[in-house]
C-alpha cells in the first residue's frame, strides 16, 4: 500500500467510520494492464466522465482500450434545452437538435481523454425512458414513444441492429452484440442504487446483457465496477477534497475502493467535464464536484 493511499484511507476512516472500505484498496490498479479492454456504460453523455474520467485515463496510459457505449444522447433534459434554445417550449425537434449537440459534445470530451472516436458507440434511446422500457415495453410489438423526440425507435445511424426499436428486447439485443464484438475485460457502469431511474436501468440491462453474452461457464467473465453519480445532494455536500462515499448511504456493507489519481488526471477530467457546455450551465457545480483527487467504485461480482 502506498503512503498516498494509506493516507486517504485514513482521513476517509475518521470522517465517516461506518463507511465500509475494501481491504485491497489496489484492487482496481491489479485490472490495468496493456491487456485491459474497458467498456463502459454510461446512462448519458456527461456520466462516464464524472464516474469514470480518471480510469480512463489510467487505462489508455496503460496501452488499454477503452470503449463508451451510451445509452442514451441526453436528449429528454428540457433544462438544457431551454436554456441552450432560449424557449420555455421546446419543440420535438429541438430535443432531438439537442441530442446530437450533447453527443458531438461527447466525441469532443472523451478525445481529451484519449478514446478514439471508434470506441465511442451511441445507441441512441430515450433519456427518461429506461425504466418505462425495463418495466412495460419489453418486447414487440409494443414500443415505448419518447415525449419529448416523439421517437420510438433509434436513429437510423445510431441503430447497431436493423429495426431496433425502443423496447426491452431490441436494446437487450443490442447490448448483447456490442459486448461480443468488444469482449471486454473490464465494464463499468452505474449502480443499481443510483437514484437517475436511467441509471438504475441501465445496470440491469447491461448485468442481462452480460449474462447472455457469457454463458459459457467455462469462458472469463469481465469484472465490473460500478460507479455512482445521483444520491441525493451528494457529492455536492462534500468539503473540494477526495471523494468520499455519501454519509447516508443506506446499504452500509458496501465494500468502496478508492482509486486515487494523478494530479494532470484531475486537471484533464475537469477540463473534459468543462467541454460538456449544455451541462455546465445547468448544474456546473454538481459537475464539478466529481473532479477530485480520486474516484470511487465498487466491485460487482
Amino acid at each position: 500500500m502506498t503512503r498516498l493511499i494509506f493516507m486517504i484511507l485514513l482521513a476517509l476512516a475518521v470522517v465517516f467510520p461506518s463507511v465500509s472500505w475494501a481491504e485491497e484498496p489496489n484492487a482496481i490498479e491489479a485490472l490495468i494492464s496493456p491487456t485491459t479492454r474497458l467498456m463502459i456504460f454510461s446512462p448519458h453523455p456527461d456520466d462516464e466522465t464524472l464516474g469514470a474520467g480518471g480510469l480512463i485515463q489510467r487505462i489508455i496510459e496503460a496501452g488499454g482500450r477503452v470503449r463508451v457505449v451510451f445509452m442514451t444522447s441526453g436528449d429528454g433534459f428540457p433544462e438544457g434545452v431551454k436554456i441552450e434554445d432560449h424557449t420555455s417550449t421546446p419543440t420535438p425537434e429541438e430535443y432531438r437538435i439537442y441530442g446530437e449537440e450533447r453527443r458531438l459534445a461527447a466525441l469532443k470530451v472523451l478525445s481529451t481523454l484519449g478514446v478514439k472516436k471508434r470506441d465511442v458507440i451511441f445507441l441512441g434511446f430515450p433519456d427518461g425512458g429506461l425504466t418505462s422500457i425495463r418495466s412495460k415495453y419489453i418486447a414487440d410489438p409494443q414500443s415505448y414513444r419518447c415525449p419529448y423526440t416523439l421517437r420510438s425507435r433509434p436513429p437510423v445511424f445510431e441503430r447497431i441492429i436493423p429495426n431496433t426499436d425502443y423496447n426491452g428486447k431490441d436494446l437487450k439485443e443490442e447490448l448483447i452484440r456490442v459486448i461480443e464484438d468488444y469482449h471486454p475485460t473490464l465494464v463499468a457502469t452505474t449502480p443499481p442504487y443510483d437514484q437517475h431511474p436511467d441509471h438504475n436501468s441501465t445496470y440491469y440491462f447491461v448485468k442481462e446483457a452480460l449474462s447472455a453474452a457469457f454463458n459459457d461457464p467455462e469462458s472469463p467473465r469481465p469484472h465490473v465496477l460500478t460507479f455512482l453519480i445521483h444520491y441525493f445532494g451528494w457529492p455536492t455536500d462534500q468539503e473540494a477534497t477526495g471523494l468520499e462515499p455519501p454519509a447516508n448511504f443506506h446499504k452500509k456493507e458496501t465494500l468502496w475502493i478508492p482509486f486515487p489519481l494523478k494530479p494532470e488526471e484531475v486537471e484533464t477530467k475537469r477540463e473534459a467535464i468543462t467541454l460538456y457546455h449544455s451541462q455546465m450551465e445547468v448544474m456546473s457545480r454538481f459537475l464539478l464536484s466529481f473532479a477530485r483527487p480520486n474516484e470511487l467504485f465498487v466491485l460487482d461480482e
